[in-house]
């Protein structure tokens, strides 16, 4: 009995020798990108807020959605052209050198962040901002994409849970290197410091396509179908020459699926019902930070300081909650857990609303987002075609990631002239309905994912089954 026992816990974490190779290096790829966005995200926030200025920051996500619209239509058609693998050389040899271009006009004394003063015509702010918006809303789409394609749903319940741990090591590394350079330097130094952890992020892109190149090398290509039954329906879809006016209109095929299925639908209320809810508190703690920074370093290593904690946060929740529980209850139920929490923590929140306490239930939030809802919620796209797992999910995650915040910006400049308790109700209430119809659509997609894994089927696809 012990030993059954002790076999059953070392199975919660192992991995078979012939998908190592693979797990490692779709680990090394999330952990170079992860870490990156880490670096980028806090310099976001610090530099548009010290060169234009924390109040505009709900501007600045309703045009970040007017912005992104033609690079979904971008990358959508770019499915279409190349290869899997090869979207992902795309996304992150682009921002490599997008990366590297910012780090030297940062660095200049006039227009970069040497010039203290906060106005919002300082147009490099701007640009930085939407730089990194683009980065923020293609990273997911493009490695999770990419993941679902070559794994199936057996896969995603056994090892989903390592990508995100080695996400989480690259992200606490670089969090809290970044934080202690920047605690510890003087203002000439962080001005001097911070272009160049910009170009380090660029460094960390590169490799993360070199790694992709890697995987591609060594695996076989027998380890790399995904869901056989998709894989096939795909394997034998013949191309059709279309014509310009046609190749145009495929630029909208994801927003089309997203519209006419359900099951799609359903996924991008899920990215919805989260950022509406993320966005709301993630303002509050930008305007805190804001007030006690005084300088532009000195709010990066306050942000830096929080995504250490939540890189460090969801470490321990990716290797002893996510791959347990995905291998211990199924993807089915552990879909119902993000959104339970969520209604806990935003009970805290606004039971106590002080800035410590709203700084940790963001943590906490983000933390169980990234760890485990997200990995868990990726599973979803498996048993998809192609056009869902690439197309719409660009739609879903990247437009309807934008379009919810848009409507958190827009809550927030609401309830700017009214009392803070009216808005902190106001907020309660939004939040709390979100949290139950979250519920509702986890049920619905949890059945749909189900029924489609037990019928061999693939959704996005009218009639057909396969036999794996």
């Amino acid at each position: 009995m012990q030993s059954q026992q002790t076999f059953t816990i070392r199975n919660l974490w192992s991995i078979k020798k012939e998908f190592r190779l693979k797990v490692f290096y779709l680990s090394l790829t999330f952990l170079l990108m992860l870490s990156c966005q880490v670096i980028w995200r806090p310099l976001k926030m610090a530099i548009f807020t010290k060169m234009v200025g924390a109040t505009l920051i709900p501007d600045a996500k309703l045009m970040s959605l007017l912005f992104i619209i033609p690079l979904i239509l971008l990358y959508s058609k770019l499915v279409d052209w190349l290869r899997r693998h090869h979207l992902l050389y795309c996304f992150t040899i682009f921002h490599a050198v997008g990366g590297i271009i910012f780090s030297i006009l940062l660095a200049h004394p006039a227009y970069g962040i040497a010039n203290t003063q906060t106005d919002p015509d300082r147009w490099l702010g701007w640009a930085f901002y939407f730089f990194i918006e683009s980065f923020d809303a293609f990273l997911s789409t493009a490695f999770w994409s990419f993941a679902d394609s070559i794994n199936n749903h057996k896969d995603a319940k056994n090892y989903y849970g390592f990508f995100v741990t080695g996400s989480k090591i690259g992200g606490i590394i670089t969090a809290a290197s970044l934080y202690l350079v920047l605690t510890y330097s003087s203002t000439s130094n962080q001005i001097f410091f911070i272009p160049n952890a910009l170009f380090v992020g660029s460094l960390l892109l590169m490799g993360a396509a070199y790694s992709i190149y890697l995987l591609i090398k060594k695996v076989p290509d027998g380890y790399m179908h995904g869901y056989e039954a998709a894989y096939q329906l795909e394997t034998h879809k013949k191309r059709e020459s279309q014509s310009i006016w046609a190749s145009f209109a495929g630029a909208f095929d994801g927003l089309i699926i997203m519209i006419k299925k359900p099951y799609v639908l359903g996924i991008f209320l899920l990215v919805a019902f989260y950022d509406i809810m993320i966005v709301i508190i993630d303002w509050l703690v930008a305007l805190h930070a804001d007030a006690a920074s005084p300088t532009v370093g000195d709010m990066t290593a306050y942000y830096a300081f929080y995504y250490f904690l939540v890189n460090l946060v969801g470490l321990i929740i990716s290797f002893f909650g996510t791959t347990p529980i995905l291998r211990l209850i199924g993807v089915r139920m552990s879909l119902f857990i993000f959104p339970i929490l969520c209604m806990l923590m935003v009970l805290v929140a606004f039971a106590c609303p002080t800035a410590s306490v709203l700084f940790m239930v963001l943590v906490g939030m983000r933390s169980f987002n990234y760890s485990l809802n997200h990995p868990t919620r990726e599973v979803l796209y498996i048993p998809t075609t192609k056009d869902i797992k690439f197309k719409a999910k660009t739609w879903t995650d990247a437009f309807g990631s934008r379009i919810a915040k848009s409507f958190g910006s827009i809550f927030n400049r609401s309830v700017r002239s009214i009392s803070p308790a009216f808005a902190l109700t106001y907020s309660l209430c939004l939040s709390l309905g979100l949290t139950f119809l979250w519920l509702i659509v986890v049920y619905f997609l949890g059945k749909t994912l189900q029924n489609a894994i037990d019928n061999k089927q693939v959704i996005g696809q009218v009639g057909e089954k396969f036999e794996e």
